[in-house]
């Protein structure tokens, strides 16, 4: 009996909006993931999915957060804000401190109401 393929379109356009984000190649993403630039058009075109190895190498070389791929109704598909929380889990404890600090510092600067 033949297996059919599984196709999930947004996984998908998930990878490739974060690629094109990025300004990256295929190949570009081909390299630094260690997945073949093919497999890669098959995911982003086709709706392939990926095994879950190839997955998290994608994943980890865009930057991005994997919930939105395991978790699709989580409440923010902003891919820019997904790849801040995964810089942020490699900060340490004093790194997170000073970050957090620019933030508020910056919100109270630009949050300002106009009269």
């Amino acid at each position: 009996m033949a297996r059919s393929k599984k196709i999930d379109k947004d996984m998908g356009f998930r990878l490739k909006k974060a690629r094109l984000d990025q300004k990256l190649t295929y190949d570009e993403l081909s390299e630094m993931s260690g997945v073949s630039s093919r497999y890669i058009k098959e995911i982003e075109n086709h709706g392939n999915i990926p095994s879950l190895e190839k997955l998290g190498q994608l994943i980890r070389a865009l930057h991005i957060s994997a919930d939105p791929f395991f978790y699709p109704a989580a409440p923010t598909d902003n891919l820019d804000y997904q790849r801040l929380l995964v810089y942020l889990s490699q900060c340490t404890e004093e790194q997170i401190t000073t970050i957090l600090a620019i933030v508020e510092a910056y919100l109270r600067t630009y949050n300002k109401p106009t009269n």
